[in-house]
């Protein structure tokens, strides 16, 4: 026969497994991330300002017309390619190239983030 206490304690059996999953993906997402933000930024005209250096670029005339080509084009082909590569091969400076794919991977982090905030409301709300 179940109890209450029984039916409690699967639910909070549950309710640790769900937090440890949680917990895991958080920290999984979070490694991906120190992982990628750890580039070596060396290139004619780059002082160390990395926040004038952004700010600068997004404010190219064509800024977002070269971010939709590279989202389109050269990702798809190369997932992982460095900003000296898709400087090279864009024929863009290489600031410009690390912004680029900065705001790109910045995109793709809220886009997984805004997923999983999903995830989580459509849980919350499912009557089991």
């Amino acid at each position: 026969m179940t109890t209450l206490y029984d039916y409690i304690g699967d639910n909070d059996k549950k309710v640790e497994e769900e937090r440890i999953k949680e917990e895991q993906s958080y920290n999984a997402v979070l490694t991906k991330i120190h992982k990628q933000k750890l580039l070596n930024i060396n290139f004619t005209g780059f002082e160390g300002r990395l926040s004038d250096l952004i700010d600068g670029i997004r404010t190219i005339p064509n800024y977002n017309n070269l971010k939709g080509y590279v989202r389109e084009n050269v990702l798809p082909e190369n997932p992982e390619i460095s900003y000296e590569k898709l400087s090279f091969k864009t024929g863009i400076h290489e600031g410009v190239a690390l912004v680029i794919l900065y705001d790109l991977y910045n995109d793709k982090l809220e886009e997984e983030l805004k997923d999983l905030d999903e995830e989580d409301i459509d849980r919350d709300f499912r009557y089991d």
